[in-house]
């Protein structure tokens, strides 16, 4: 699964930031709830970078160091504060030596790509400081209903709603806020809503397997259905060891 992430992403890095207007709403949501709860100068992580939707936010919080993960993408071009340490930490998130004694850790719209989240999360608390913060969001199990409404598979192999976030987490953290979101987006038409899963990445690990036959089957099934929405249903989660 991870090559074929990697792939899908690497192929679309040009087009996400345009396409991506749901992933940054959902940074923007993640990053207002972080910014009264942190320290100053405070040290991060960020896991999966991507083009840097949440980065830019993080970077308004003028952190003392900051490492940077992705799995494919480049750090993001942006300019940081001038006593801001940023340190690239490439590569798959699940198999990271984190960096010890953070103040947060963060993440927008990744977690559902793990096989086991949970192992990230439990690594994740165990870098924190006491009192250190852990931010994410996913999507939840309702995430694309119009497309599972036509059959297509899920497409990511770990969504999970508020309540499942905060289940994965190991003991010792505490909730502070935890909540889900339905964010709709509507297209012209099916043509349309498939460019901009493309856009985004992830046509080609939703659909790509379909054969193109059935794939303007179900295009054309959705066009006579009514109007084209695909519906978000991101889930946050943010807790502090304790």
């Amino acid at each position: 699964m991870i090559p074929r992430i990697a792939a899908g992403f690497a192929r679309h890095l040009t087009s996400y930031d345009t396409a991506a207007t749901a992933q940054a709403q959902i940074a923007d949501r993640l990053a207002a709830r972080i910014a009264p709860l942190i320290a100053p100068a405070p040290r991060m992580l960020e896991l999966g970078h991507g083009t840097g939707l949440l980065t830019r936010q993080l970077a308004r919080l003028a952190p003392a160091e900051i490492w940077l993960n992705d799995l494919v993408a480049p750090l993001p071009e942006m300019s940081w504060p001038a006593a801001t340490k940023v340190r690239a930490l490439p590569g798959d998130a699940a198999a990271l030596r984190f960096p010890a004694g953070l103040d947060l850790i963060a993440s927008a719209s990744m977690l559902q790509w793990l096989a086991d989240p949970a192992a990230l999360l439990h690594r994740a608390a165990q870098a924190l400081r006491p009192g250190g913060m852990l931010a994410v969001s996913s999507f939840g199990p309702g995430n694309f209903p119009e497309l599972a409404g036509l059959g297509l598979p899920p497409g990511a192999p770990a969504y999970r709603d508020a309540a499942g976030l905060c289940a994965d987490l190991p003991a010792g953290m505490q909730v502070l806020d935890a909540w889900d979101e339905s964010l709709p987006r509507a297209f012209p038409d099916a043509r349309a809503l498939m460019a901009h899963l493309r856009a985004t990445g992830v046509n080609g690990l939703r659909a790509g397997h379909l054969t193109v036959p059935r794939l303007r089957a179900l295009m054309r099934q959705m066009n006579r259905a009514g109007p084209t929405t695909l519906t978000y249903r991101p889930s946050y989660c943010i807790a502090r060891r304790c």
